[in-house]
């Protein structure tokens, strides 16, 4: 437990009065509080300063800080070389440098200086079926436009100047951002282009490989690079960022550490053992014989243990209990079976933008099957999928008419775990979707359906004569 929020920000606060040599506060720099009991636990007390704190209890204690030492950027020559842009210009006049990131449906394609490209190839026999989008692109004059322009202003020669940065895997990266647009027109946006901006981070041992990708907002998406282009720029050289530790002892009598804090660390306790307790509820159903309610015997009943009744995911799942969600960038969605598909973003405020995709009816789906026969279950030695009709969305701006799905749940053989489940969103037509969803378990239900593809499983409780206690283990 690290965090006591009103010591920390007093000692913080504290801490940054006292140290008059630093330039501001500086929030790349973490800081450890501990409470090692006694100074004799505490090492490194040559250059460490001292200071005195109390509690909001009357505490009082002795902390050592950590001395600050000056890091090679502190005092940065002069530079005179190539600008940030120049330096990765390189990848962009080749041509043929592209960096790939591939997830459970799609393939993003980052030619660098060229155009960035999400794509998806569905293969039947010979034919194959694409479906791409461009994410933003550049033309070859714009890089030289965009030199020409830089080199004029060289922003990066002010000794003044701070390169941009952002936190990976316990480093501080400086990088530099370009943003590509006139990408494919997004329906979902006005018809505005799609754009991304893409991050080179200066990375010693990157490949230019593609490090994140994420839409911030609608059709608007951050590509992070991984390049060591950059390295030799000293405004853009990496900094590693250890914790630094404030070291604080008991004095006037005072616990070993604050009494708030143990109290916290105390409840935080209870908390964690109550949620494993929580994680596995057993229910009991006791049922009695038919005939001791009839003569009303008064005998206890008898508990048979070995009937357990366990609904499992594929249960969970087409009972609707169970919903599936998808979706890493500013769209996710979800998928609640025999019930309904929903996209939706939620703000940092909580506030939630949700479209309705379609609502399950089961007339509605029998009515497209029939429009639709090629959608029927294929013979079972032959069938791998089945298709479902969710109707009745939300209205469309551009059609006037409700949002409608396909659902295809398709059998992925997976070996490594059998519970799995890969989904992908797609949208094909104006708001008509196709929302796949892949996993072992739909391996299971395929020889259940009926001739329209659909599956009914009921509730497989045991009603065997006798009085028995049935436990049920609920996961949560």
């Amino acid at each position: 437990m690290r965090q006591l929020v009103s010591f920390i920000v007093l000692v913080s606060l504290a801490y940054q009065s006292r140290q008059h040599e630093l330039q501001g506060f500086d929030d790349t720099i973490l800081f450890d509080i501990n409470f090692p009991g006694k100074l004799a636990d505490i090492h490194d007390l040559d250059d460490a300063e001292v200071m005195y704190v109390t509690s909001s209890m009357n505490e009082k204690y002795k902390c050592v800080l950590p001395a600050i030492k000056k890091t090679e950027e502190d005092d940065v020559k002069p530079y005179s070389g190539p600008s940030p842009l120049e330096l990765i210009a390189p990848i962009f006049r080749q041509g043929t440098t592209c960096s790939y990131r591939l997830e459970s449906y799609w393939t993003y394609e980052v030619c660098h200086g060229k155009y960035i490209r999400q794509y998806h190839e569905d293969r039947e026999g010979k034919k194959v079926k694409l479906q791409e989008f461009i994410l933003g692109k550049w033309a070859e004059l714009h890089l030289e436009h965009l030199i020409g322009k830089t080199n004029k202003e060289r922003l990066d020669l002010n000794p003044e100047f701070v390169a941009p940065t952002m936190r990976i895997d316990n480093m501080v990266l400086s990088y530099y951002e370009i943003t590509m647009t006139n990408g494919t027109a997004c329906d979902l946006n006005q018809n505005k282009p799609r754009s991304t901006i893409v991050k080179y981070v200066c990375f010693p041992d990157g490949k230019h490989e593609v490090y994140l990708l994420k839409e911030l907002s609608t059709c608007v998406y951050e590509v992070v690079i991984l390049t060591p282009l950059l390295c030799t720029h000293p405004k853009y050289k990496p900094k590693e960022t250890g914790n630094l530790n404030i070291n604080c002892v008991p004095t006037e009598g005072a616990n070993a550490e604050p009494y708030s804090l143990t109290k916290l660390k105390r409840e935080s306790s209870k908390l964690k053992r109550a949620a494993e307790l929580d994680r596995l509820k057993v229910v009991e159903l006791v049922q009695f014989k038919s005939e001791d309610a009839v003569t009303g015997d008064q005998k206890s009943p008898k508990f048979v243990t070995n009937k357990v009744s366990d609904p499992s995911p594929v249960q969970e799942f087409l009972q609707g209990t169970h919903c599936l969600y998808g979706g890493t960038g500013w769209w996710q969605f979800e998928f609640c079976y025999g019930k309904s598909v929903e996209q939706f973003h939620i703000e940092k405020d909580g506030y939630r933008t949700s479209i309705n995709l379609g609502m399950f009816d089961k007339e509605k789906h029998l009515e497209w099957i029939k429009e639709h026969p090629h959608k029927k279950p294929k013979p079972l030695e032959e069938r791998k999928q089945l298709s479902h009709f969710y109707s009745g969305g939300s209205v469309c701006d551009k059609t006037g008419q409700p949002r409608q799905t396909e659902v295809k749940l398709k059998c992925v053989e997976n070996r490594k775990s059998s519970s799995s489940v890969s989904l992908y969103l797609l949208e094909p037509k104006y708001c008509e979707y196709i929302l796949g969803v892949e996993s072992p378990l739909i391996c299971e239900i395929l020889d259940k359906a009926d001739e329209y593809g659909l599956v009914e499983v009921p509730l497989d409780f045991d009603d065997d004569e006798g009085v028995e206690l049935k436990k049920i283990t609920i996961k949560l």
